[in-house]
């Protein structure tokens, strides 16, 4: 593990038990058993590790959920039971990569809507979210969806999808059981999709 790993690991520890404010970069440095030198080398403040770390978090779970999910989204025409089997993959892969991440999805729920968080790290981080975003903004498009503006929508699932984690993460042999995950997902698609 090189030193900016060891310094990133450490912050994400120490960030989500003792928040952002609270944890001085002396513990960071201590933590990560690096020079406090050293971690200046590679932020220039706290703010530039929490940004780099939130960053970091996010583009790994979009990594895992491209690396399992369909190779190529058919975002042009293609059928409602296509849209849902896109959304269903990357609705099963975030709650498997949560399981496997727990102190990256929690730092991701505590830090989501924090101020420490750059506009310009949002800004790349929706960029390189804009393949499942579309996903989201055919179904509405085609009329599959709710009419409802897309920030809304995705706010409804993010939120769905952060309980249902929550819940799986104290619960974790509640997600082997695929009658509850068929439901968990059914109500998930029930937010998004209009009722026939």
């Amino acid at each position: 593990m090189s030193k900016r790993e060891q310094i990133l690991a450490a912050a994400l520890s120490l960030f989500i038990e003792n928040g952002f404010e609270k944890t001085p970069t002396s513990a960071i440095s201590k933590a990560a058993g690096v020079a406090t030198g050293t971690l200046f080398h590679h932020f220039k403040t706290k703010e530039d590790l929490i940004n780099a770390l939130y960053l970091e978090v996010k583009l790994a779970l979009l990594e895992n959920l491209a690396s399992k999910t369909t190779p190529s989204l058919d975002l042009k025409g293609g059928t409602e039971a296509n849209l849902k089997t896109q959304i269903q993959a990357l609705w099963f892969n975030m709650i498997d990569w949560v399981l496997q991440n727990p102190q990256e999805f929690r730092f991701m729920a505590q830090f989501g809507e924090s101020a420490h968080i750059a506009n310009s790290t949002r800004e790349k981080i929706e960029e390189a979210f804009a393949g499942s975003k579309a996903l989201f903004s055919r179904g509405v498009e085609e009329g599959l969806f709710y009419d409802l503006p897309l920030d809304l929508l995705l706010s409804l699932t993010t939120s769905h999808i952060f309980a249902s984690c929550n819940y799986f993460l104290l619960q974790a042999e509640q997600w082997q059981d695929s009658d509850i995950q068929r439901k968990v997902f059914a109500s998930f698609w029930s937010l998004l999709a209009k009722v026939k």
